[in-house]
């Protein structure tokens, strides 16, 4: 909710300096709140806000073994832009490589790799994030049994 309302923000600012709107930005957020278009605004940020956890984060299962396929679970994230920052003997987080990559995905970028108790294991994050790097996963580790 803080990202939204700060882009809003900006993007309001933006517009009053450049000349693209007729009022200041302080007026235009004020007015914002007078109008029913403006009222409608807030409570789709709010809906959006209540839901988006439960639709922009998942956990899958992958079949890889923890221990003996780590270098192919490495190499997954690597690809994927993605550095791994802590690690234990059951879990691994991983962070976006870059500084533009994490504010573009507005500091959302954590993934955390867990043995999974079936012997898996269990990937953590973004919707998006994951589901690349159970791709490239699965790649590699078809790729490893093949040789």
């Amino acid at each position: 909710m803080v990202a939204l309302i700060v882009m809003y923000v900006a993007a309001v600012w933006l517009m009053s300096a450049v000349g693209a709107s007729m009022l200041s930005a302080r007026d235009t957020i004020f007015v914002m709140f007078q109008t029913t278009r403006g009222q409608l605004l807030v409570a789709a940020i709010l809906i959006w806000v209540a839901i988006y956890p439960k639709v922009g984060y998942i956990k899958r299962e992958c079949s890889a073994d923890f221990d003996a396929d780590k270098e192919q679970i490495m190499t997954a994230f690597t690809v994927s832009g993605y550095e791994l920052v802590e690690q234990s003997e059951n879990e691994m987080r991983f962070r976006a490589s870059n500084f533009f990559r994490r504010v573009r995905l507005l500091f959302e970028d954590e993934v955390v790799v867990r043995r999974s108790e079936g012997g898996g294991v269990e990937i953590e994050g973004v919707r998006r994030t994951v589901a690349y790097a159970m791709m490239r996963l699965n790649s590699y580790l078809v790729h490893k049994r093949d040789e």
